[in-house]
């Protein structure tokens, strides 16, 4: 056999140890086989095992289901990585933005629970702020990509240049409101101004008074007006900027006067039995929540606003279908989540019957040169104007250069 490239037919059975061994008269011998690759008779193994005779012609088969045997932990590993990669790429983008505990903050609050965010291809995170101004100061810390906030803030708070005003996310001129005490002189007069027959208050019951509001917001929007309304200005009574919530909380422990709020703490303070002085509508204003962006991410990433916007719409086609009644329990849900207080579900359904939404055909009108949206930022500029110090070069981008339909228009 020592000439044979491979031994005889039935002269090798399995060893003890899972080698071969050679029979010799029908017993073992004990000697095991190297495990490795052999090559051909008298030269070294093909993979550099050592050759050993008598050859075993099944120890190559054997060595390559030991490497198989090796490696497959090795192949899942890298089938495991190219599935989360796979994953990875699949999951949607995070779109951070910010907003207050209210009507428009709730919108993308319900799209978000149905899951629209991620439909649209993004996951939106929300993060809450107290009011727009503080939203709008938070743009250089949190660089969030979106915003709801109101018209005052987004026009005149000094980081409102890096921002684009996208939308209107509702209407609250309902929901800013000048609060007194039942028993204020206040409400002893009414409609002394003439074409103004809903507002409460005069020269003399309002003059001097202390009033808690939030500067640089829409309700100080309001304030300067019923103020006005009444012959007044702001050098006529005692001003205390404060947050709305604190605010309130001041409010009822007694401090001030008079107090100027927005929806849904107007409901609160209606609950604790303070009555209206004078509100948006009382007093003519219109009072347009605007969705807004990020100026550089928005050039760098439109199609991410336009994703975002459709989101939001959807959420107002929403609002528009199902009655407030029925929405009623996920607001009140919605408002012990960001502001940790209750909200009676009947005054959740007030809350956003009082807020119309505008569709994207309306959006796109409102928009138009000459609209509702321009005229609005035009008596805020005013506004702005009257109670700060602004360059020209500043009021002509408060005035046009800010607000853009065009990721509106994408989604015509």
């Amino acid at each position: 056999a020592a000439g044979l490239p491979y031994p005889p037919r039935g002269v090798f059975s399995r060893g003890p140890l899972g080698g071969f061994s050679r029979k010799e008269s029908g017993r073992r011998d004990g000697r095991a086989f190297s495990s490795r690759i052999a090559g051909l008779p008298g030269k070294p193994g093909a993979l550099g095992g050592p050759f050993t005779w008598p050859f075993n012609p099944y120890e190559p088969l054997r060595s390559i289901r030991m490497i198989i045997r090796r490696i497959k932990p090795l192949l899942a590993a890298f089938a495991l990585a190219a599935v989360l990669a796979c994953t990875a790429q699949a999951e949607p983008v995070k779109l951070s933005s910010a907003w207050m505990g209210e009507h428009e903050t709730f919108v993308a609050w319900y799209a978000k629970q149905q899951g629209w965010d991620k439909e649209a291809g993004f996951d939106l995170t929300m993060m809450p702020f107290d009011s727009g101004k503080t939203i709008m100061e938070s743009l250089a810390a949190y660089d969030w990509a979106v915003a709801g906030c109101g018209s005052v803030p987004a026009l005149t708070a000094p980081l409102g240049d890096y921002l684009y005003i996208i939308a209107v996310a509702n209407d609250e001129s309902a929901g800013n409101a000048v609060y007194v005490r039942p028993d204020s002189p206040i409400l002893g007069a009414q409609g002394v101004n003439p074409a103004y027959p809903g507002v409460h208050g005069s020269a003399v019951t309002v003059g001097g008074t202390e009033i808690l509001y939030p500067k640089g917001t829409s309700a100080h929007y309001l304030l300067d007006a019923w103020l006005n309304i009444l012959g007044l200005s702001e050098k006529d009574v005692k001003l205390r900027d404060m947050e709305p919530t604190p605010g309130l909380s001041a409010f009822t422990g007694g401090v001030g006067g008079a107090v100027a709020l927005w929806a849904p703490l107007t409901y609160e303070a209606e609950a604790k039995g303070f009555k209206p002085a004078a509100t948006s509508q009382d007093c003519g204003l219109a009072q347009f929540v605007l969705l807004v962006a990020n100026r550089q991410f928005a050039d760098e990433h439109p199609e991410q606003v336009q994703a975002f916007l459709k989101m939001y719409l959807r959420g107002i086609d929403a609002m528009r279908r199902t009655p407030a009644k029925e929405l009623a329990a996920d607001y009140v849900r919605f408002y012990k989540e960001w502001t940790g207080r209750d909200l009676a579900p009947e005054m959740a359904a007030a809350d956003i019957e009082s807020h119309p939404v505008f569709t994207l055909e309306e959006q796109l009108a409102l928009f138009a040169p000459g609209g509702s949206v321009q005229k609005h930022l035009n008596d805020i500029v005013d506004f702005a104007i009257r109670h700060g110090s602004f360059t020209p070069e500043q009021i002509d981008k408060m005035k046009g250069s800010r607000v853009t339909p065009r990721f509106l228009e994408a989604l015509k």
